[in-house]
């Protein structure tokens, strides 16, 4: 039986695996496809799970395979043939890969997985990045954030920074000291711009160590990022600076020219007409009133 996964209305299609090896997070966003289910959504892409002893080969030049090799990093290799993409996923060297993910049409792609690491998929990102689903999802101009999601006053409020800045902690700050604040997701979320041009955050089935992961929707109120100082203040920074902050902690596959430029456009359109703060705080108890005050001031 397939499984359906469902992203931000978006809808996509699973055989070859069972719903019990899917990561729990994931289970939030899937169901098992049913005969008679309705189909006011249809499926855009189908991946078909093969788990084997040996991973298919990489293509060779002169192979006739068509597949010209693209980008090359310890974890990942990349090949292309027209519009299609081929990846080799690996863990610390081409030499430990585990998986193989491989377009065959514009709806269709396999998923070559080791045996022996199919126990190892019920880990978040593990399972996530088989699937490849950052590039199916900016087709549709929706971009994975590196985020703590704190829904305050009905607004998605998304604390931000590389790891280690805080934003975790900030949030919990938030959920103790200021009343009818909750985290949706600690470390991810799906930002996406509406036919309106407003903008939304909808979840995303990897939350880090945080273990928290909600499959909600909600306006997207405001962008903070999130730096360690002594005191508590909101400092001054221009729109390029926070446009090169956000562009830094979006999933962008930067071998690709054509999709960074989309998503550099994007990512400016979105920092021009979102309120964005960057934020010195000092995790004191008292450190969430500064951005309170400025957010009411902004939303």
């Amino acid at each position: 039986m397939s499984i359906l996964l469902t992203l931000h209305n978006h809808r996509f299609r699973l055989c070859g695996i069972k719903i019990t090896e899917l990561p729990a997070n994931t289970l939030l966003f899937a169901s098992e496809e049913q005969e008679d289910m309705p189909c006011e959504t249809p499926v855009e892409r189908t991946f078909d799970y093969h788990f084997v002893e040996e991973l298919p080969a990489p293509p060779t030049d002169g192979d006739g395979s068509g597949w010209v090799p693209t980008f090359a990093r310890y974890n990942i290799t990349i090949w292309r043939r027209g519009q299609e993409e081929r990846r080799m996923l690996a863990v610390n060297s081409p030499a430990d890969a585990y998986a193989v993910y491989e377009e065959t049409s514009a709806t269709h792609a396999d998923i070559w997985v080791l045996e022996r690491i199919r126990q190892r998929l019920c880990i978040d990102t593990t399972f996530t990045s088989t699937l490849s689903m950052e590039r199916h999802l900016a087709r549709h101009g929706i971009y994975i954030f590196h985020c703590a999601n704190m829904l305050h006053d009905g607004k998605s409020i998304l604390l931000s920074g590389p790891s280690g800045a805080g934003k975790s902690t900030h949030a919990e700050l938030w959920c103790r000291h200021v009343e009818g604040t909750r985290v949706v997701n600690g470390d991810r979320s799906l930002i996406c711009r509406k036919s309106d041009g407003t903008y939304v955050t909808d979840g995303w089935p990897v939350c880090g160590s945080s273990g928290i992961c909600h499959n909600e929707q909600h306006p997207l109120g405001a962008i903070v990022f999130i730096e360690q100082t002594p005191g508590n203040q909101v400092l001054p920074e221009g729109l390029l600076p926070h446009f090169r902050r956000f562009f830094a902690q979006l999933t962008v596959n930067h071998w690709d020219t054509a999709v960074t430029n989309e998503a550099a456009d994007w990512a400016m359109g979105l920092c021009a007409q979102v309120p964005i703060l960057t934020y010195g705080c000092s995790m004191a108890p008292d450190a969430p009133q500064p951005l309170r005050q400025a957010l009411s001031e902004l939303l």
